[in-house]
């Protein structure tokens, strides 16, 4: 797809707004898939040798939109994660030479096995100089942000069926599902206010806006893998929920 032509007098303006947008894509990738920084940073820094290109500060900064000049190292990073991760997810897609440079993911698999990348519009893997031309506004992101999801009907079930697993779980560990809510409510990763919000979820007297279904379960995932052994990742998790 050609870039598209912006008049330089409104070039300013256009590279503010590339910012924002590229900073909702880029976070939709890492809720979506239910990313920490520190796993991203890992996830980079295997795919590009060893080299650190890619660090939480400015991750941070990214999803935030506060960098204004950031430097290729990081796009570069993200390409060679999302081209190793394509090329992980479509072995049988490639030549044997190109296989022998996927990385070994090892403890890390479980991350890329059903990963949604970062792909432009045809559905390749980004490039850094893709990348670039998104973050400035030169190119549009290849996603439409404006459309959630799931919808208000998804995001009353996911809701009701979080509440309804967590509470088993505590259950089936032993735990008074009233008695100890605030406990679990306080482990769940967040903001006080996110906290809250789940501490009332767990009573069903609340339900997680549409466009943060993902975001809500991937802190969900954590939480029951770190309390329960649940062992499930976000998209997995997502998926149960959806269909209880």
């Amino acid at each position: 797809m050609a870039r598209r032509s912006i008049d330089a007098a409104a070039l300013e303006e256009t590279m503010d707004a590339g910012a924002v947008a590229f900073a909702k894509w880029f976070a939709r990738f890492m809720d979506s898939n239910g990313l920490s920084h520190p796993q991203l940073v890992a996830l980079c820094k295997l795919c590009t040798g060893g080299r650190a290109l890619f660090h939480s500060s400015q991750i941070a900064n990214l999803r935030a939109a506060r960098l204004k000049s950031p430097g290729p190292r990081g796009f570069v990073a993200l390409e060679y994660l999302m081209w190793a991760v394509w090329a992980f997810q479509n072995a049988d897609k490639i030549s044997a030479e190109q296989a022998e440079s996927i990385p070994r993911f090892g403890h890390l698999t479980v991350l890329v096995e059903r990963m949604q990348i970062m792909a432009d519009e045809e559905g390749n893997p980004v490039k850094t100089g893709y990348l670039i031309e998104v973050f400035a506004g030169l190119r549009p992101v290849p996603v439409d942000l404006t459309i959630n999801v799931h919808t208000a009907l998804d995001a009353e079930k996911v809701s009701r069926n979080a509440g309804r697993l967590v509470r088993k779980l505590m259950a089936a560990h032993d735990m008074d599902p009233i008695e100890d809510a605030a406990l679990i409510a306080n482990l769940y990763p967040g903001s006080s206010m996110q906290r809250g919000e789940f501490a009332a979820l767990l009573k069903g007297e609340a339900v997680w806006e549409p466009e943060l279904v993902e975001e809500s379960v991937a802190r969900l995932s954590k939480l029951v893998r770190e309390k329960f052994e649940y062992q499930r990742q976000p998209a997995d998790l997502l998926e149960e929920l959806l269909k209880r």
